[in-house]
């Protein structure tokens, strides 16, 4: 099991991604003179505005000024230190960031001890850092020590901490530990609860995040998997589908059974239902709630029903049910109304969307193609049709340097996609000579050949053992 189980975190779906600018989230606000902070101040709206090389030229300068204080005050000094390699990383420029953060922490700690908050925003700071460099260990050490700050302060389920818990959990998922990402979700929602009470409107946010994360789960493991995982992605399912129910029943406790505020865990659950595969019919019981709410709520738009209207579309379409273009006309008709509505018509309905199966960003081969060297992209290029009925016809492939093995899998899953089609002038069309690009990895580099085995062993790429329970097809197929 614990082989596939590897196999399984390669496919996991890239939830809590990590952005350069999410530094940005734990700028120190030093006690400067006024022309100090003047300048620290448009320094924050360059950065909020993404205009880095004039953040950093001015935060260099503001550095270069405040170095009187690396003596008077060297706390104050290594915030402005850390704002800088704050700058430095959301930049993209991890590595020296990263350094210029840790320095600026030596000045921070010199009038601190290890257990202030204070050093709460320079250890996430460095932390995420780490997280972005590739550094999965270091990084969970650093968010760990950021979390154990607050719990010694604000006790254990503080909800200062929920970051923190974010991050340990992309940390987790980085490392291949689904499992501890999956600990560390639950014990958000314990923190959550402990802090504002467990029907309290304020905990939807919790209960929405974690019935997509899941959900999203869940649906990396196939229906076809060994008994022991099998029983993990019901697990996971099972969990999502009573998060989302538990946020509707605490929405209609507070605000009445036709609030639109339904609308939003009513999606999360049919979403949910439809990766489940298995219960698929309540997806449809969801998102016809969904329209019901909508036609009955004064306060509802146009938007608000042609949504409703599309979701269920959208429904019908990945079950192959014929009430698809119905639904999808009715909804194109409705936002003809205004030029904005019409703007939302061109951005649901202009071109196909696919909905079934997510695309994936790699496909798997089982071994470095023959003529590929190293660092080589591997890839496919397809086009293709979609139908009106949302169906995938007429593949050719125009480039590739991949097997015909892989191709002939690409060929499959793209057959067995379910896109929305595009309308044109009120009505459902065909769109032709679409072009996909796929790329692909090697689980398993190139064997060497027998008189080098012993001397130089092989190394799966990213670590990932040796696997003989499960074939490269049955990643694929997840």
């Amino acid at each position: 099991m614990k082989t596939i189980f590897f196999l399984t975190l390669l496919l996991i779906v890239p939830c809590l991604a990590i952005a350069d600018q999410d530094t940005l989230a734990y700028l120190y606000e030093p006690v400067l003179g006024e022309r100090q902070q003047s300048m620290a101040q448009r320094i924050k709206l360059h950065a909020r505005n993404a205009e880095f090389d004039a953040a950093i030229s001015l935060s260099q300068d503001l550095l270069d000024s405040a170095d009187p204080l690396r003596d008077a005050d060297p706390s104050i000094y290594g915030q402005v230190m850390i704002n800088h390699g704050i700058f430095r990383v959301a930049a993209g420029e991890y590595q020296l960031g990263l350094s210029i953060i840790e320095r600026g922490m030596e000045f921070l700690e010199a009038r601190t001890n290890p257990f202030d908050e204070i050093l709460i925003n320079s250890i996430m700071a460095k932390g995420i850092c780490q997280l972005l460099l590739g550094s999965f260990t270091d990084a969970e050490d650093t968010f760990r020590r950021a979390q154990h700050i607050t719990h010694r302060h604000k006790g254990v389920y503080n909800k200062e901490q929920l970051p923190m818990i974010s991050y340990l959990t992309a940390t987790n998922l980085r490392q291949r530990n689904s499992l501890a990402a999956d600990q560390q979700q639950r014990f958000s929602l314990k923190v959550a609860e402990q802090s504002y009470g467990p029907n309290s409107i304020e905990i939807l946010p919790t209960l929405a995040n974690l019935g997509s994360y899941f959900a999203s789960r869940g649906d990396t493991i196939p229906l076809s998997a060994i008994t022991e995982l099998r029983l993990l992605r019901n697990i996971l399912f099972r969990e999502s589908i009573n998060l989302y129910l538990r946020a509707i029943e605490i929405i209609e406790l507070n605000y009445g059974v036709n609030d639109l505020r339904l609308l939003a865990p009513l999606r999360g659950l049919a979403s949910a239902r439809m990766f489940e595969i298995t219960q698929r019919r309540y997806a449809e019981v969801a998102l016809l709630r969904s329209l019901e709410i909508v036609d009955s709520n004064p306060n509802s738009d146009l938007t608000d029903r042609a949504q409703a209207m599309v979701d269920l579309g959208d429904f019908y379409i990945i079950t192959s049910d014929e009430k698809s273009q119905e639904t999808y006309l009715s909804a194109w008709t409705i936002l003809q109304e205004t030029p904005e509505t019409q703007q939302l018509a061109s951005s649901l309905f202009g071109s196909p969307v696919r909905l079934y199966p997510r695309n994936s960003p790699f496909l798997y081969l089982d071994r470095t193609p023959d003529g590929a060297t190293k660092g080589d992209e591997l890839f496919a290029n397809l086009q293709y049709d979609v139908s009106p009925d949302g169906h995938v016809r007429e593949i050719e492939v125009i480039d590739k340097n991949v097997p015909n093995k892989g191709v002939r899998l690409l060929r499959q899953t793209l057959r067995a996609s379910r896109y929305r089609p595009r309308i044109h002038n009120g009505e459902l069309v065909s769109t032709e000579a679409l072009q996909f690009r796929q790329l692909f990895a090697v689980l398993y580099r190139k064997p060497l050949p027998d008189d080098k085995q012993e001397e130089e062993a092989d190394t799966p790429i990213e670590e990932v053992p040796p696997v003989e329970e499960v074939s490269v097809e049955a990643v694929n197929e997840a």
